[in-house]
């Protein structure tokens, strides 16, 4: 199963048969893009149905175009953990790919983009997630790779200013789990999954 969020409502692709006697559960090849969100806005949360489990995501991806992306979950010294805010909410950093850059390039230019920390070293892919974003009345999909991040820097954060990011900071698990209520709904998702390991 995948799910990919349109703001805080989850669409579930699936490949189990057990969900096609639920009312909100729909057949992927049947329907496009606007179809999904209006009966999305209706139900507030939907399966699509596809039964080959491997062929889900490209079946969604080949209704809508992908913006590909990569972002960090950055751990210190302290066990702390990197956070932008940005839009009102705290949030990890990441950013879209530039051409001909591989997933780990851009994560690692994305971070320090946006939050000048330095001393950067990716440990291992963390998980991917979906989200619809709306850009000049056009809908897309945001495949963001997550990894895992260590970092020595203790030296001054600076904000990415001209991409709305207000602050930056390190916050405990103390704090990261209070992020995660009040945080973008794939975000919570990422940092419950990190929680999980400890």
């Amino acid at each position: 199963m995948y799910k990919v969020f349109a703001n805080r409502l989850p669409i579930v692709l699936t490949s189990k048969a057990k969900y096609l006697s639920n009312e909100n559960t729909f057949l992927l090849s049947s329907l496009e893009i606007d179809e999904i969100l209006k009966k999305l806005r209706k139900h507030k949360k939907i399966y699509l149905f596809f039964p080959k489990k491997k062929d889900l995501i490209k079946k969604f991806k080949s209704k809508i175009k992908t913006i590909h992306a990569s972002g960090g979950i950055v751990k210190n010294k302290k066990s702390e953990i990197l956070f932008i805010f940005r839009r009102g909410k705290w949030d990890l950093p990441k950013g879209k790919s530039d051409k001909g850059e591989t997933k780990k390039q851009t994560a690692l230019r994305e971070v320090k983009e946006e939050t000048g920390v330095k001393e950067l070293v990716i440990n291992k892919f963390f998980r991917t997630s979906f989200h619809l974003v709306r850009n000049n009345k056009k809908y897309y999909l945001k495949e963001t790779t997550w990894y895992l991040m260590n970092s020595n820097y203790e030296g001054d954060l600076t904000p990415q200013i001209d991409e709305g990011i207000k602050s930056v900071k390190w916050k405990n698990l103390k704090q990261v789990k209070k992020i995660k209520e009040k945080t973008f709904k794939n975000i919570s998702i990422i940092l419950d999954d990190y929680l999980k390991e400890f």
